[in-house]
């Protein structure tokens, strides 16, 4: 994995989240699609602001830098800092955490991190939402890319469709390849987007139905519904297949803490290179 595909996933996370969250959900656009980072929505985010995504892939990202290794406990920690005060995020409070991730943050302590419930109803797709880091540290290595970012997201979510749907996904990404298991698409295109089999189906729908980074994410985000969670796993996707350097400038530009970013990006890439 070249640093440019590597880096365009984990940027392509935060801008498929910014550009979505304007439209969680809401209806399918069906009239003049959004390409512009507006802002607005039911978290009123600034043009270029990300959620609970972002934040939680930067709270993974933390815990790699600091560490220097996956560090489950700190990573759930960091968790918790996000949750209590909006570390990690962009407001000094938490804002759009799901039911699924704030109960299993409420139920793992430092000793024991893996609080993701197996109860029904907990298919969400908040675990693979944030996995750009696992794969990013990882790079050099299929095997931890993939266990890694199947352990991360049993923090909050411990389904068995949650740990499958993972470990496709992060496989995918570290591949750069088209989905593996057909399966899988085919049983998520008819689920709901805050599932993790309808989020996971939906990003790649949308990434086989284009041919850019651009155009997958304009896709993406205007079905409505979980549209940051979406976008952000669309980005993963694009950013992977078609690089940093295919991001438009001007989602870029507005991308709120792009250089902070873009920085915790490359040291991630380095950090892999040890």
């Amino acid at each position: 994995m070249n640093q440019n595909n590597a880096i365009g996933m984990f940027m392509g996370l935060f801008i498929g989240d910014a550009l979505g969250a304007p439209l969680e959900f809401t209806e399918p656009n069906t009239g003049s699609p959004l390409k512009d980072m507006i802002g607005g929505g039911v978290h009123e985010t600034a043009p270029g602001e990300w959620t609970d995504d972002g934040a939680m892939a930067m709270a993974i990202a933390d815990a790699y830098l600091t560490y220097k290794r996956f560090a489950p406990g700190i990573i759930a920690q960091n968790f918790k800092q996000w949750r209590n005060n909006g570390t990690f995020g962009t407001r000094n409070y938490c804002f759009d955490i799901g039911t699924t991730t704030a109960e299993a943050l409420s139920a793992s302590s430092n000793k024991r991190p893996y609080g993701g419930s197996c109860a029904l109803m907990t298919d969400g797709n908040g675990a693979i939402m944030r996995m750009a880091p696992h794969i990013l540290f990882n790079h050099n290595n299929k095997t931890m890319a993939i266990a890694e970012s199947v352990a991360g997201g049993l923090i909050t979510h411990g389904t068995g469709k949650c740990v499958v749907y993972s470990a496709a996904l992060a496989e995918e990404l570290f591949d750069g390849s088209y989905p593996a298991n057909q399966d899988l698409f085919d049983k998520g295109i008819e689920e709901e987007s805050g599932t993790v089999m309808g989020c996971y189906a939906s990003a790649w729908n949308s990434i086989c139905a284009t041919h850019s980074f651009e155009d997958a994410l304009i896709h993406a985000v205007n079905k409505g519904g979980d549209a940051d969670t979406v976008g952000a796993v669309t980005g993963m996707i694009a950013g992977r297949i078609y690089g940093y350097d295919a991001i438009p400038q001007r989602w870029l530009d507005k991308l709120v803490d792009h250089d902070k970013l873009l920085a915790t990006a490359t040291m991630l890439y380095n950090m892999g290179d040890v």
